[in-house]
């Protein structure tokens, strides 16, 4: 039987090189000759089972890698085993580069059964010399998932459980859209409560007593690795994401990122 996460890379039909094309020239413009130097980039394709290890923070850093399929994680871990989430990666996103320097890498797991095209940081890091505005685009990227995590601080330091599990169901939602990897009522939860406790700061105890209450108040419905947005009003009140009366017009959706702030602005990324 073929997982969703396989049926989505055989639909897009779409190579690693591609994919990452894609990723960068949404923030980014590509002449042709940057767009034809990323298509040649030789790449190695990886699958991992849920739970393994894609990278570990002990090995020296050779490979970025692009997630084609599926959903991984960055993880720190105390010395007394408690773990904590950091990042999220989903279809199309790129970790473990840094533009012009290979260093130690990153704890990066599977949340789901994971397909990785490894991209050598040489080989990056020849075209970052070649083209100066490649270089520009993948830290642009970061400035993103920097956002990103920012946001999340915000959430871990200063939300109730409810707006911590509410934001990141949008988060999801809004990522998941963006990547073309889900429809948008429908995201793909394949998170267990400890998982959750681990992203959001929260036993599992305590996740499990807030999203039966986001299921009873009608917020949001699970089934088989699903979460469905039942009422989108209700989840934004529920995360206390802002509303501007300027966008009271637009679906409540489409504002997630913004009022997330999972995006750095315009003017950022042109002082990037």
């Amino acid at each position: 039987m073929v997982s969703r996460y396989c049926l989505e890379a055989v639909m897009q039909n779409i190579s690693a090189q591609d994919t990452l094309i894609r990723k960068l020239t949404t923030h980014s413009r590509l002449s042709t000759a940057e767009s034809a130097a990323i298509a040649e980039l030789p790449a190695r394709i990886m699958n991992y089972e849920r739970g393994s290890f894609i990278s570990r923070q002990t090995d020296f850093a050779r490979d970025a890698f692009v997630v084609l399929t599926g959903i991984a994680c960055q993880q720190q871990t105390t010395r007394a085993g408690a773990r904590q989430i950091l990042t999220v990666y989903l279809s199309g996103d790129v970790a473990n580069v840094d533009p012009g320097f290979a260093g130690e890498s990153q704890d990066v797991i599977a949340i789901t059964p994971v397909e990785v095209a490894l991209i050598s940081l040489d080989a990056l890091n020849h075209i970052f010399t070649e083209f100066p505005n490649v270089g520009t685009a993948f830290r642009r990227e970061a400035a993103s998932e920097l956002a990103l995590l920012q946001s999340r601080l915000v959430s871990l330091g200063r939300c109730n459980a409810r707006q911590r599990i509410a934001r990141f169901a949008c988060e999801m939602a809004s990522r998941q859209r963006a990547s073309g990897g889900s429809e948008p009522e429908f995201i793909e939860w394949p998170w267990t409560q400890e998982e959750l406790g681990d992203l959001t700061g929260l036993t599992a105890v305590h996740v499990n007593r807030t999203l039966k209450s986001l299921r009873e108040d009608g917020v949001l419905a699970l089934s088989r690795g699903r979460l469905q947005v039942t009422d989108w009003n209700a989840i934004e009140f529920a995360a206390g994401l802002n509303r501007n009366s300027s966008d009271q017009k637009r679906p409540a959706l489409h504002k997630c990122l913004a009022d997330l702030s999972l995006q750095p602005t315009q003017a950022e990324y042109r002082s990037i």
